[in-house]
This record gives structure tokens, sequence and C-alpha cells, in this order.
């Protein structure tokens, strides 16, 4: 897993992120959360856990049928917390529950919900921030492993979270670059209400499928707090944004999400 080779210059991984893009069939939403919803998992009790949410995509940003419509998305402290889990008895329970029939099981009822199969994507996490704990936040913690949040197939579970994400195709050479402007930048994201956790991702691999080699991740409590960043906070994050020369290719591409089945560790993101 990961084929990125670090050039110098440029900024120690202090998160690795795994996640799992899924195109889901239309109307077939619900269902699909219900999966998730009831699926055996202790991910939250095991070594170097820190976040995570399934994401559904709405609109206001980049929207494509082309396209992933959920997403699932892993923060780890480290890379060897996520080895260990995917080599582990915990991701054999919620993959089919490591037996055959399990996993055929399982195999069919993707077929009949998702168009194509899962699309993996693996990055190492930078310049991490995080909010302090709130009671929203507070709930999304569990001893056992996993919540149970009530999933009846038919309707959409509620969100947690919302996500936004900005998506960079920087160009080759500019990487070093494109990371220090990010961690020079002036930021008020911590003090802002509802702010939940920032990462910069950097795509772990050569050639991402995608073109998009870096993004932002922010998570808020809603679309609210997101909302009230942009139109009051994110002026001055952005300011010195138009004035280095050009370092990514085209426009940075936005996409939001809900967020649903939030975990969180009681260390934070």
């Amino acid at each position: 897993v990961g084929s990125l080779q670090i050039k110098e210059g440029q900024l120690t991984r202090e998160r690795y992120v795994a996640s799992n893009r899924f195109r889901v069939q239309e109307g077939k939403g619900p269902a699909f959360e219900k999966r998730w919803a009831e699926r055996p998992s202790r991910l939250a009790k095991l070594d170097g856990f820190r976040f995570f949410t399934l994401m559904r995509r709405v609109e206001g940003g980049d929207d494509s049928d082309e396209e992933a419509n959920y997403v699932s998305f892993t923060i780890w402290s480290d890379k060897q917390g996520f080895d260990a889990w995917r080599k582990g008895d915990a991701f054999k329970e919620a993959h089919g529950g490591g037996t055959i029939f399990g996993f055929m099981s399982m195999l069919v009822s993707s077929l009949m919900i998702l168009k194509g199969g899962p699309k993996p994507a693996f990055y190492d996490g930078i310049l991490p921030v995080s909010g302090a704990p709130s009671d929203a936040s507070k709930k999304w913690q569990s001893d056992n492993g996993w919540r149970q949040v009530p999933a009846d197939g038919k309707t959409p579970i509620d969100s947690d979270v919302f996500a936004a994400m900005n998506r960079f195709k920087v160009l080759e050479g500019q990487e070093a670059a494109f990371e220090k402007r990010w961690a020079e930048r002036e930021s008020e994201l911590k003090d802002m209400p509802g702010f939940v956790t920032f990462l910069m991702l950097r795509r772990d691999a050569v050639n991402p499928d995608d073109g998009y080699n870096y993004s932002t991740y922010t998570v808020w409590e809603n679309r609210a707090a997101f909302d009230n960043w942009r139109a009051n906070g994110s002026k001055k994050a952005h300011a010195k944004a138009g004035e280095a020369e050009p370092m990514f290719e085209g426009r940075p591409s936005p996409v939001f999400y809900e967020g649903v089945l939030a975990l969180l560790s009681p260390e934070g993101a």
C-alpha cells in the first residue's frame, strides 16, 4: 500500500489516511449506509485509530456523475496502525467475517448496490489541526469499537459532520513549495465555532488515478459552521494564495460531503 517517494524539503507525515471511493446506484444510498451501520467492527479500539466517517457527497462542489458519491475515510496516527488493522482479524471481521461464505454474501450484496468496485486511495496526513472536544464530538466516541446507529435501509442516516475537500493537481517539482505555503499561512480554523479537524492530504501514489495529488480535508460539526467560516474566517487564510507563482494545474476542485457514522478517538483526529 502506497508508493510515493518523499522529496527533499517536503513535510514529514503526521497521520495516515485510508479511504475507499464508491459509486452507489441511484436510490441505493440508504441500503448502503445500513450495511455499514450494521457491520461488525472494533475500529475505535485499535491502536493508532483516530477518526472515521462514511461520507456521502452533497451538492455545491464540482459534481460529476463519474465521481464517487460515497467515500469511507479513516485517519490513523501512523501507517503502522493502518497496516496492522489491514492484516489483522478486525479487518476480516468487518469484511465478511473472515469466511468464504461471509465474503461471498458481501460480494453479492455489493453487486446489487454498487456501480463497479470500490477504488482505494491512501494519503499522508500533514499539518494536522484539531479543535477542542465538544458535546457533539464526544457523542462520536465508543468504548465498544463501533457506534450503534439506527438504519432502516430506506431513509438516509442523519449526518454527524460536514466535510469539505479542495483538491489540487500540484505540478511536479513544486510539492515542497506548495506544502511550505500552506505551513506558513495564517489560519483561525481552530477558533471557529463547530470546527473539528483539518488535514492536508498528500496522495500516497506516484500517479493518482484521478490526477489529484493533494487535497485539503476539513471537518465541521455541520454545514452551517462551514458556511460561517467561509463567510467570516476564510479570507485571511487565503489572502496570499494569489501572490506566488502557480504551483498547481488548473484551479482547485472542491467537493462536499455529509459524514455519517462518525467515530472519534478520545485523542481527537
